[in-house]
């Protein structure tokens, strides 16, 4: 009798040893809070419009969108959660059925091949233990641990967390990301044949990969149908018509624009879930066809590269930014919307500038055009020339800037004085020109300087906005501008607000403006109507081109846009025979033509110029210089004839020094050259048009 006594006062003190313990227990998983790790998110960057342009990864490991638990899909959790844990809404922890059925089967086959997880253990695993070795030590840790998270947080919190952890395979976390990479859709948009085939993955992506393991996957995505008819989650006819739908996924994983993403990468503050940007992806998308139409033609001539930044002239925003025609071909790395480049004349207008503010200089004063040597520092002769080699004798300022003569140029800033123009382009940002005066000297208002097109762009806005030095805005934010080197939201509140600060006098700038903008300064060097001739509009226009055709720029701006073109070869090799007018006027004219066609057509303007008959030889232009290229075979070395022209004609002939030409191509032989083109109608000549040409 005193053992039985014996016994049971043990196991009554056990019984209260253990159930002491498990109060404790449970009480302290009402006081601890599990850590739930969230995993970091990716940057989405967004046009102006919302269209998705690309997902910076994070850390180069994270593909991971936020996602409210109201934006995923109600057929989706009831998918993830009859797959995984069927209980997840009734049961606390565990599903008690499972532990049991898990226990036997783990019994009879002498192994662990069942561990009977529920969602609830599942996000404790993967915050705490994930991809470590499973033992029954641990499962106890993950049973405790659920019951405090089953405590803290709500049944919808817990499911989120868990699909923010599902792996999807190739650095997708989250469905949202994978909805996006797998089918380029939103969750929302997802058809339940789509969310099956997401959610076919998890299990084990790299087994069921879509993409390389097509066969796995489709039984796997067949299997997963068939177990949701099994439990009524889908109807008969629902199985047939998703197992019958053609999965088309995503094959195409480049960024929609990598120049805009490598533009804002470049830059220390993108640490946002999502950038809205200034940029319009319809409109960069047009610009791009455009630019690759103009240069395709051009091939033959070693043209290869180009960008272009179009600016919202009134919102100073930027709209579109293309670094050139194949992002993803040799060379692509090299960013050439802030890559150095030499600018040659585009630096004269600010040379002139000065000259209006310090010597009280007008458009009319006059200034010789003669050839002329300038004293180096180092007591050499530095003597340019003009890109015509032709010299005019006087010339006021107003036809120097507009025609872009080079010596006069040279001659008013030598007057200025160099470190006088260095201070002026360091104001506006010009961080490229790092040396000292006697470095660049005389010539920094034609060649020797190299400076980016984004610095460009800046820039000129002293001209775009009377006087003000405006900087633009690529982050749908007021508050950030970009500036040389980074992301700003600091500053005056004059620059917050409006992007701007006063450079120079309203006077000065005007000057300038109206030099460039008046069509009858450049009669002398550019024929009316040509191509980029605008008798109904007040256009802007500056171009600049190297001797050696390694580099083309032109800008132009009107009420509504500011646009920026270089034309070059990122390897630095020549083009030939290309300047501004015979390639970089193409791509300005579509561009021009396309951006402004609805915002300010003249009828009475265009009626006058459809009025008027002309006929003019666009290429090439009067006064064109070519050279010989001794490496190459003189047959592959041609010049393209073209015209334009409003006439109703029934042919043409080219004349070359009076003989017939029977092509539209003329071979590189030295000599000068008589180009003529003449008009028939009904056989008769009915207009003529002829220019001078040089061969070297």
């Amino acid at each position: 009798m005193r053992i039985i006594k014996s016994l049971k006062s043990k196991k009554w003190y056990i019984f209260i040893f253990l159930f002491f313990s498990f109060l404790f227990l449970y009480i302290s998983t009402l006081i601890i809070k599990p850590n739930i790790q969230k995993i970091p998110y990716s940057t989405i960057i967004l046009d102006e419009n919302d269209i998705r342009i690309w997902e910076i990864i994070k850390d180069k490991k994270y593909r991971h969108e936020k996602v409210e638990y109201s934006e995923i899909p109600d057929f989706s959790k009831k998918v993830i959660i009859s797959l995984e844990d069927k209980t997840f809404y009734d049961n606390s922890w565990v599903d008690l059925k499972a532990i049991i059925r898990a226990l036997i089967n783990n019994f009879y086959y002498g192994k662990s091949i069942e561990w009977a997880s529920t969602i609830s253990t599942q996000v404790i695993r993967n915050n705490y233990w994930l991809n470590e070795e499973r033992t029954y030590t641990r499962k106890l840790k993950e049973f405790y641990l659920a019951i405090a998270l089953n405590n803290k947080y709500s049944k919808e919190e817990i499911l989120s967390n868990y699909l923010s952890t599902i792996y999807f395979w190739y650095l997708n976390y989250w469905l949202k990301s994978a909805s996006y990479y797998y089918f380029w859709k939103s969750l929302n948009n997802l058809t339940k044949a789509e969310q099956i085939a997401l959610l076919s993955l998890p299990k084990n992506p790299k087994k069921y990969d879509p993409y390389t393991k097509k066969t796995e996957f489709k039984k796997r995505f067949k299997q997963i149908n068939y177990t949701l008819l099994n439990k009524k989650l889908i109807t008969q006819s629902e199985y047939e018509s998703i197992i019958n739908e053609k999965l088309e996924f995503n094959t195409n994983h480049e960024n929609k624009l990598p120049y805009i993403v490598d533009f804002i990468r470049s830059y220390e503050k993108y640490e946002k879930n999502e950038l809205k940007t200034t940029i319009d992806y319809n409109l960069t998308k047009k610009i791009e066809e455009i630019g690759k139409n103009s240069i395709i033609p051009l091939l033959w001539k070693n043209v290869k590269d180009y960008s272009v930044i179009i600016i919202d002239r009134n919102t100073k925003e930027i709209k579109v930014l293309i670094w050139w025609i194949n992002y993803y071909g040799e060379n692509w790395q090299v960013n050439m919307v802030k890559s150095p480049r030499q600018v040659w004349s585009t630096l004269k207008p600010f040379t002139y500038t000065l000259a209006f503010e310090k010597l009280w200089y007008r458009p009319e004063t006059t200034i010789l055009d003669l050839p002329t040597q300038f004293q180096t520092n180092l007591w050499y002769a530095y003597t340019p020339r003009n890109y015509s080699l032709d010299y005019k004798w006087e010339v006021s300022i107003a036809e120097a800037l507009s025609q872009s003569i080079n010596i006069p140029a040279v001659t008013t800033l030598e007057k200025v004085w160099v470190q006088n123009l260095l201070t002026l382009l360091r104001d506006i940002w010009i961080t490229s020109l790092d040396k000292d005066a006697d470095y660049y000297w005389l010539a920094l208002t034609l060649w020797v300087s190299e400076i980016s097109l984004f610095e460009l762009t800046r820039a000129y806005s002293i001209f775009a906005y009377d006087w003000k030095f405006c900087d633009y805005k690529i982050i749908n934010n007021e508050k950030w501008i970009v500036n040389s080197d980074t992301f700003i939201s600091n500053g005056s509140e004059e620059i917050q607000k409006n992007n701007c600060k006063q450079i120079i006098e309203k006077k000065y700038t005007d000057m300038i403006k109206e030099i460039l903008i008046n069509r009858y300064n450049k009669i002398e060097a550019f024929p009316i109507n040509w191509n980029l001739d605008f008798p109904d509009k007040e256009v802007f226009l500056k171009t600049g081109t190297s001797r050696n055709f390694k580099d083309n720029w032109t800008i132009w701006f009107t009420k509504n846009y500011i646009i920026w073109v270089w034309a070059g070869n990122k390897d630095w090799s020549e083009m030939k025979w290309v300047s501004w007018a015979t390639w970089a006027w193409e791509i300005f004219k579509n561009i021009v033509d396309y951006l402004e066609k609805n915002n300010w057509i003249n009828e009475a303007s265009k009626i006058e110029k459809n009025s008027i008959s002309y006929l003019e030889i666009t290429s090439p232009l009067n006064w064109s210089k070519y050279q010989i290229d001794l490496n190459k075979p003189k047959n592959t070395q041609k010049i393209k004839l073209d015209f334009s022209t409003n006439l109703v004609y029934d042919n043409y002939k080219w004349f070359i020094n009076w003989e017939e030409n029977k092509s539209d191509y003329i071979e590189l032989i030295s000599w000068e050259k008589e180009v003529k083109i003449f008009l028939y109608r009904e056989w008769k000549i009915i207009w003529e048009e002829k220019i001078l040409i040089y061969i070297q």
